[in-house]
């Protein structure tokens, strides 16, 4: 009696309000909405959003089995979005590191090391389920990840082969999604350690890199350096080539000016050799004196002394002539040389002046040049000029 008691007490037991299984639903689409999956997995968020509003219906309704059933399939279809989110971000995220790290081999001149694909689908749909969690737990790849996920994959499968037949389509939905979770979120961890290697790779050659450009900037620098070094030591190598081309210039111009002066000496030594031999000659010839000469810019300039006129006239004394004739013979001696004869009358300097072809006379006497040195050689000028009144109109 008392058996029997028990068993329908039990049998009329009912289960508690879904509480537990609405806030899991609740959580699980929140999951998905912060992870994007309306992005990537707008479908099945949208039918996880769905049954969890029909789910609160139901529960609001006292329907606590329809409510349990709607929150069941409202988080698995969340968790399937979620999943699904997952796998699109880490394939994106996979490809870009690839990518970096082929762009980093071609820029350091590596070779490119092949990388193995990393799969991030789910299995076909359908299918034999409990065969495709075998699968995963057989992959050595696949195998220590999604636990918790493969787990409920396992319980769905599990509870699908146990269902009645009016409960068997959601329980066979409920396997399906559950499936593809595990097989998605074992992938996604794999990837993620993958991701995690590639991302060690990536960062051991952006080291290289940023070794091989800073060797490149030290060559760089250095080939400045010397560069500039050489510039430089050129640079003072063309001033002290110019300093040695101006010294070099100064001991030529000082060369040529010292030759030209000492040309211009040795000129005007031979020509006073000449005409010391001249006046010499012209003594002889005539047997008489020159009259005293210096040189200066004019040439050779000849000085009448004071007794060569007769006191108080224009008229030569004898020594006056026999100096004139001497001149004469020594200017006839001196071919093609003009001769200027200049005379005047002049209280302190009396007496003609000439000069290597130019005479002057006294002022204050008139002075005319014998024919002799008028009769010269060819080519001979002789001009005379006066200064000063002559005698005539001077009262004396």
């Amino acid at each position: 009696m008392a058996l029997v008691l028990c068993s329908a007490l039990s049998g009329c037991a009912s289960l508690p309000p879904p509480t537990g299984e609405m806030a899991a639903a609740q959580q699980a689409v929140s999951r998905a909405d912060n992870a994007d999956a309306d992005q990537y997995a707008p479908q099945q968020l949208q039918a996880a959003r769905n049954e969890l509003a029909q789910a609160q219906a139901a529960m609001a309704a006292g329907d606590d089995d329809e409510a349990r059933r709607l929150a069941a399939l409202a988080s698995a279809d969340a968790d399937l979005a979620l999943a699904r989110s997952r796998a699109a971000q880490t394939r994106s995220e996979a490809d870009q590191r690839l990518d970096e790290i082929d762009r980093l081999r071609q820029r350091l001149r590596m070779e490119a090391e092949p990388h193995r694909p990393i799969a991030l689908e789910a299995g076909a749909a359908g299918g034999d389920y409990a065969a495709r969690l075998a699968a995963i737990g057989a992959d050595p790849q696949l195998a220590s990840h999604a636990a918790y996920e493969r787990l409920q994959a396992q319980q769905a499968v599990d509870a699908l082969a146990v269902a009645r037949s009016r409960q068997r389509a959601d329980a066979d939905a409920l396997a399906a999604r559950r499936v593809e979770i595990a097989e998605l979120s074992a992938r996604v961890e794999a990837s993620r350690r993958a991701i995690d290697q590639l991302d060690r790779e990536r960062s051991e050659l952006l080291v290289e890199a940023s070794r091989r450009d800073a060797e490149a900037a030290r060559a760089e620098a250095e080939r400045l350096r010397v560069e500039a070094q050489i510039q430089a030591e050129e640079a003072q190598r063309l001033r002290e080539q110019a300093a040695m081309d101006a010294a070099a210039m100064q001991d030529v111009e000082a060369a040529i000016a010292g030759a030209s002066d000492a040309q211009t000496s040795k000129l005007r030594a031979a020509r006073e050799r000449e005409a010391k031999l001249a006046r010499e000659e012209a003594e002889l010839v005539a047997g008489g004196k020159l009259p005293p000469s210096r040189w200066d810019n004019r040439g050779e300039v000849f000085t009448l002394s004071a007794d060569a006129f007769a006191a108080g006239t224009a008229t030569l004394s004898q020594r006056g002539q026999a100096s004139l004739r001497t001149l004469a013979a020594y200017l006839a001696a001196g071919a093609g040389s003009a001769v200027r004869i200049e005379g005047g009358r002049q209280q302190r300097q009396p007496g003609p002046e000439a000069r290597g072809g130019r005479a002057r006379r006294p002022r204050g006497g008139r002075c005319a040049a014998p024919a002799g040195p008028r009769r010269g050689r060819r080519g001979r000028q002789i001009q005379a000029a006066g200064r000063g009144r002559p005698f005539g109109e001077i009262g004396s």
